[in-house]
């Protein structure tokens, strides 16, 4: 024998008449509920974009922007949309602790904890690699004045 799934109604009425009702239905497979009536699982929402770690790689932007024009003379610094983020953590974690020598980056990085800087890598690595975009420096633009 199957069995069945019931549910008793009980509803009082103004005049303090009580009405009962009992419903019988046969279970669905797979589905545990406490009543009845089947009711459909939530669709998965998409994943939430990681709004602090834009807001801390937007600081790494000050340098690092792929469309900043690099002049002659000066060093040059590699553009990080689209680059890996393994290749990205190993690089910070490197100039944070002192492995991978550095002006700047060192004193910035000791803010970060790994799970933050890998919070900003895999912000980078999501972001599709911008026009001149490489591991590599950019090319310093000179500027020319018409003959």
């Amino acid at each position: 024998m199957t069995p069945a799934i019931a549910a008793a109604l009980v509803l009082t009425i103004g005049t303090g008449v009580v009405a009962t009702a009992t419903a019988w239905a046969a279970p669905v497979s797979g589905v545990r509920a406490a009543s009845p009536v089947y009711v459909e699982p939530a669709a998965p929402q998409a994943p939430q974009p990681d709004w602090q770690a834009r807001d801390w790689a937007m600081a790494c932007m000050t340098c690092h922007n792929a469309s900043a024009p690099v002049s002659t003379g000066k060093a040059t610094l590699p553009a990080l949309d689209g680059r890996p983020a393994t290749e990205l953590m190993s690089a910070l974690q490197a100039m944070r602790d002192g492995q991978r020598t550095a002006t700047l980056m060192p004193q910035l990085l000791k803010g970060y904890r790994d799970d933050e800087l890998r919070r900003i890598a895999a912000y980078f690595a999501s972001q599709p690699a911008g026009k001149g975009a490489s591991a590599s420096p950019r090319t310093p633009q000179t500027s020319q004045t018409p003959r």
